[in-house]
């Protein structure tokens, strides 16, 4: 029993191996599509962006722009960058409880899909004040904070559970900035939450110790990591009250982890408040 329990256990592997890789190629391919048909907007985007980007090295692209003042583009760009299965970028968070402020919400994804959840109370924050209305009004909250993480807020201290930095963390200018200021809304005990894409080793050349900052044409002004620079530069930036607990990864199958130019893959990274003595 034991070696035919063994041998459906190696067979299932095997199933399940060669239907990730036909995933992998089918995400691989839409890639394509989607870059063969969005190529004269890239190029045009891109043309306009280096133009500007020579005297104002911090200049906002038309399509970043476009993305801000209208948030149902942003969306559709969050659906095609995550395709095939948008949602399942949420899937490798851990389970969130309490009061949670989620920093840089958008127009509310993650309410979304996390709207049947009743042990959660979110505190929805972002700079966009457009995402903020848009998701207002689709009713995915009925509140929000319009503020900058990175600057002192209006919030009370010691006011959550848990704060969250679902996919927004490489957006945030300054960091430790943003971490005395989480440690301040934080309660004791409470954690930090970070799941953001980051570069694979195979590129990790062109990233230097701790990250980099970059303006991009498609992102606007983000940090660029890979997993080692991305802990390297938490441990930099993390006041004494917090400690990192935990770092986990995973590779989903979407089109931004599979896409051929920059391979990226999913990290997430658990910081804990220490107990007040």
């Amino acid at each position: 029993m034991i070696i035919f329990n063994t041998s459906k256990q190696t067979m299932s592997h095997k199933f399940n191996d060669r239907f990730s890789k036909i995933g992998i190629y089918g995400v691989q391919g839409v890639f394509i599509i989607l870059f063969l048909l969005l190529t004269p907007v890239y190029y045009l985007n891109k043309w306009d962006f280096k133009r500007h980007k020579k005297r104002k090295p911090f200049y906002t692209s038309k399509l970043v722009r476009l993305q801000e003042r209208y948030p149902v583009l942003y969306e559709l760009a969050m659906y095609v960058q995550n395709f095939p299965i948008p949602h399942n970028v949420y899937k490798v968070l851990p389970p969130l409880r309490g009061d949670v402020l989620q920093v840089g919400c958008g127009t509310g994804l993650l309410n979304k899909y996390l709207r049947k959840q009743k042990d959660i109370r979110f505190l929805n924050m972002d700079p966009n004040l457009n995402a903020l209305k848009l998701g207002k009004k689709w009713g995915r909250f009925d509140s929000y904070i319009h503020a900058f993480i990175d600057k002192p807020t209006s919030l009370p201290q010691h006011c959550c559970d848990m704060i969250l930095f679902a996919r927004s963390f490489h957006h945030i200018r300054h960091h430790k900035k943003a971490f005395i200021e989480s440690c301040r809304l934080l309660r004791d005990g409470g954690s930090i939450i970070i799941a953001d894409p980051v570069i694979l080793k195979s590129l990790a050349g062109s990233v230097t110790d701790g990250g980099y900052m970059a303006n991009s044409s498609i992102d606007g002004v983000i940090w660029r990591f890979t997993k080692e620079t991305l802990i390297t530069h938490i441990e930099r930036c993390i006041p004494p009250e917090l400690k990192i607990e935990s770092v986990t990864e995973t590779r989903q199958v979407h089109v931004t982890n599979y896409n051929l130019f920059v391979p990226q893959t999913d990290i997430v990274v658990v910081l804990r408040k220490r107990e007040a003595v």
